[in-house]
């Protein structure tokens, strides 16, 4: 199982949602802890991945020797990218 640790930025982006995205994003954060691979895809031009819940984005990073994922953004797939 990996640890999930969240960013500064993608603390603050978490907040800024309604309680129910909130969830939603844990959810799948829960469920992708066990086996991240098999759930994400790599970003084009970068080492980051992206997960998906429903229309949210999180955007993160897998490290595989140290079994963490780090969270780095989260929010609507209109502005997670920008």
């Amino acid at each position: 199982m990996y640890d999930v640790v969240l960013s500064k930025s993608a603390q603050k982006d978490l907040l800024r949602l309604p309680p129910d995205q909130q969830d939603r994003i844990i959810g799948v954060l829960e469920r992708a802890s066990v086996s991240p691979r098999q759930y994400v895809k790599r970003l084009s031009g970068s080492d980051a991945y992206r997960l998906r819940a429903w229309k949210l984005r999180i955007i993160l990073d897998i490290n595989g020797k140290a079994k963490r994922i780090e969270v780095l953004r989260t929010g609507n797939r209109e502005t997670v990218y920008a």
